[in-house]
């Protein structure tokens, strides 16, 4: 009996996401609006012709099969041309006359990303140097706003460019403008299917839950479809995301220029050197090497499974890899385009095998295409070393901070990823190389000699280069069609199978706008919650191996001190295992965090001591979490015992640590309530944290009762305690949140001698900091 494959019938997703387009000519046309009611008009003709997932998907099903039964040949008389639209923060704006489409825009995540485009995320994306925006062609500050992103496909060129004209009508009765027209498609004869580097593309692409049949995964990995279409599978919409971006999906083009003749020029000089330290034999060909530069060779067969010398003619492309074996990069090198954009199984960070999970949620779908003339100097007629030609890259994803641009900053440029490597691995020579303030282009190219582990420095400039990018977000039908009419609507419920977001709840209304019915939500424990260090408004909380992103804004933080919190709340982003977190690799559970007073905020970063257990005892260590839209994380360290620190001296358990809000580093000092776990039931002692580079602890006063605390009556055990945001010594009183027994409470403490405390606010259950949004 086969699965059901719901999403394949979806008439909201736009047919580009999950089925593809793949067409052998595209075009993307750059549209900035003129008049907002002939724009709207424009869109309202342009919706019915917008291809869904459900036309998209059932012509590639037949073509497939046509294909098959042809041996392999396409199809002659089967042929689609397909439409599809995006648009970016400032044609959402314009065809609304809104002055925001957005409520709230949280700091480092998506909706962020995507208020921001492109231009302005450029020193975290590497588009430095050569790439910086201001040689941008489209999306850079200097050039004409750019408002949606128009998508012509076709199988055929005479009907892309029938389609083409049709819609350059169109667009002229309109009023709208042509910032940019990018023209692509499939290189010719038998470079078809390959990049202008000469190398098999879109070989990786993920496989989607409820989209692809699992029998045809052939052991690779599934992949939820929330991680590319928003609300797709009852996944939780991102933070800040309204209801109308549901069955939406963010995208991102970005005109990448190739320097072909340069990137092979490059890789027989490094290979020189290669052969120059005896690692390779005399008669080693550049396609061996370029193989392992990208991880796969042209015909896109793996260097995994073929290591030793290029695979036989007509050996098929293979997705099914496992890196285990290969945990140094030996076979396949770790700064390889293929472990550099998706390390699979093999990636150790920390010392420790990361979970496969981590890089489920890094996953995008790729629909690019080339565009220019192949390299070829011996034609008269084009293909010259200085004619422009590249790829045009488009890809899709739920999340663009960390999807898209966890890759692009966090994996392929970062030279010191894989973390922890001696010498450092490089950044990806194939896409990345030397970038000003970024990285210096040195890949360590590793092999044995005898056994012995032997590293070979090689150095590659950047031969890829950015010529424009834009950041677009990829409606569902309903929404583009209420766009037409100058608002922004939900999405109806489809026949895909999924629930749609016709029933509302009625008793809840904020400014006029109705809100979704709730899920029951079991409240669970709250073992840790760490404030943003570069939000006020945002915090992390740790129960069990899941962390969840919370907001903690005006709205949120009345309805949990003052308000009512049945129905609002905390509002969560999508839960992840810890094992997400580098920083966590090997950590089971949370059990407290201890910001490092001195090092908050420095040099882009924040440094915390971090208690866990494992094997039932306790130990810490040191963790580093950047303040920027990533939020990455890195250990600093080993894990070591707690008896480095004098200040916990019989001490075999913290479970929770709260600053004095008085006493944050006063004579170089802060001082500290720590909660600790004893034979007796939990006490707690006051420690002080010195400044400096050894951060000197000492016990200011001996273990007390919870029964000192007032505010505390009835509780034997704090989880976790955290400042309420926006009352932290507010005339001398500071608001906390204590968090028991899957409850929590609010009490006050006041500054000065006895630091006085007060219960605000009774028990009540965890569940609106679990709630989702």
């Amino acid at each position: 009996m086969s699965t059901p494959l719901p999403l394949r019938n979806s008439t909201e997703i736009q047919g580009d996401i999950l089925a593809g387009f793949k067409k052998d000519y595209m075009t993307l046309l750059f549209l900035q609006f003129g008049d907002m009611t002939a724009a709207r008009n424009w869109l309202a003709e342009l919706v019915p012709n917008v291809a869904t997932t459900q036309q998209v998907a059932a012509f590639n099903a037949k073509f497939h099969r046509a294909r098959k039964n042809s041996a392999g040949d396409d199809p002659k008389n089967l042929k689609a041309t397909w439409l599809g639209l995006s648009l970016t923060h400032p044609g959402m704006l314009f065809l609304t006359g809104k002055e925001k489409v957005f409520d709230k825009v949280p700091t480092g995540g998506t909706i962020q990303a995507f208020v921001q485009g492109s231009a302005a995320r450029c020193k975290a994306l590497g588009d430095t140097g050569c790439n910086d925006p201001k040689h941008w062609i489209f999306g850079a500050d200097h050039r004409p706003v750019i408002h949606a992103v128009l998508t012509v496909a076709a199988d055929l060129d005479l009907d892309r460019t029938t389609e083409l004209n049709r819609q350059l009508e169109a667009a002229s009765r309109a009023g709208v403008l042509i910032v940019h027209q990018q023209n692509g498609a499939t290189l010719p004869g038998n470079r078809r299917g390959n990049e202008h580097f000469g190398f098999k593309d879109g070989v990786s692409e993920p496989f989607v839950v409820g989209f692809d049949d699992a029998a045809e995964a052939k052991g690779a990995r599934m992949i939820p479809a929330g991680q590319f279409v928003l609300g797709s599978d009852d996944t939780p919409l991102p933070t800040g995301a309204p209801e109308w971006m549901k069955y939406g999906s963010f995208q991102v083009v970005r005109r990448l220029a190739q320097d072909v003749p340069g990137w092979w020029a490059q890789v027989n000089a490094e290979l020189q050197k290669l052969k120059e330290a005896k690692v390779v034999g005399e008669n080693t060909k550049s396609e061996w090497l370029a193989a392992r530069l990208v991880g796969r060779w042209r015909c896109g067969a793996s260097v995994a499974k073929f290591p030793d010398q290029s695979p036989p003619p007509g050996t098929k492309p293979d997705n099914d890899l496992s890196f285990k074996d290969d945990l140094d990069g030996v076979t396949t090198p770790l700064f390889s385009h293929l472990r550099k954009t998706a390390p699979r199984d093999g990636l150790v960070d920390g010392g420790k095998l990361v979970e496969e999970k981590f890089m489920d949620l890094r996953r995008i779908i790729r629909r690019g295409i080339p565009y220019g003339a192949p390299f070829d100097p011996a034609n008269g007629d084009g293909g010259g070393p200085d004619e422009q030609r590249g790829l045009l890259f488009v890809c899709y994803q739920a999340n663009l901070a960390t999807q898209f641009e966890f890759i692009q900053a966090d994996w392929v440029n970062d030279p010191n990823f894989p973390h922890d490597r001696d010498p450092k691995p490089g950044p990806d020579p194939m896409v990345s190389g030397q970038l000003p303030g970024v990285a210096r282009g040195e890949v360590a190219f590793e092999s044995r000699v005898n056994g012995d582990r032997n590293t070979t420095t090689l150095h590659f400039k950047p031969f890829v280069t950015t010529e424009g990018s834009v950041y677009a977000f990829t409606p569902s039908i309903s929404t583009l069609r209420g766009l037409s009419r100058g608002r922004l609507e939900a999405a109806v419920p489809d026949n895909s199978g999924q629930t749609g977001t016709q029933q509302w709840e009625t008793t809840s209304t904020t400014g006029g706008e109705t809100r979704p019915p709730r899920p029951p939500v079991q409240p669970g424990p709250v073992d840790e919650i760490l404030p943003w260090p570069d939000s006020e408004e945002r915090d992390w909380t740790f129960s069990g191996r899941t962390v969840r992103v919370v907001t903690t804004g005006a709205a949120e933080t009345g309805a949990l001190t003052t308000g009512s919190d049945d129905s609002t709340g905390v509002v969560t982003d999508t839960a992840a295992d810890l094992s997400t977190w580098p920083a966590l690799a090997g950590v089971e559970q949370v059990d407290a965090i201890v910001p490092v007073p001195d090092e908050q905020s420095v040099n882009g970063e924040s440094s915390y001591w971090l208690f866990h257990t494992v094997g039932g005892t306790q130990v810490y260590r040191r963790i580093n979490i950047s303040c920027d839209a990533r939020h990455t994380s890195r250990s600093i360290g080993d894990d070591r015992a707690l008896s480095a620190w004098r200040s916990l001296k019989d001490v075999t358990r913290v479970d929770a640590v709260l600053p004095v809000p008085d006493q944050r580093r006063v004579d170089g000092k802060t001082q500290y309530w720590l909660f600790h776990t004893t034979a007796q039931g939990q006490r707690y002692r006051l420690i002080s944290i010195a400044d400096g580079g050894m951060h000197t602890d000492e016990v200011v006063r001996t273990d007390r009762d919870l029964t000192q605390w007032t505010s505390l009556r009835g509780v034997t055990k704090i989880d976790a305690l955290h400042f309420v945001p926006g009352k932290y010594r507010m005339n001398g009183q500071t608001w906390t949140w204590v968090f028991h027994d899957r409850q929590y409470r609010l009490i006050s403490i006041a500054d000065g001698f006895g630091h006085a405390d007060t219960l605000l606010r009774e028990d009540r259950p965890n569940t609106a900091w679990f709630r989702g949004a």
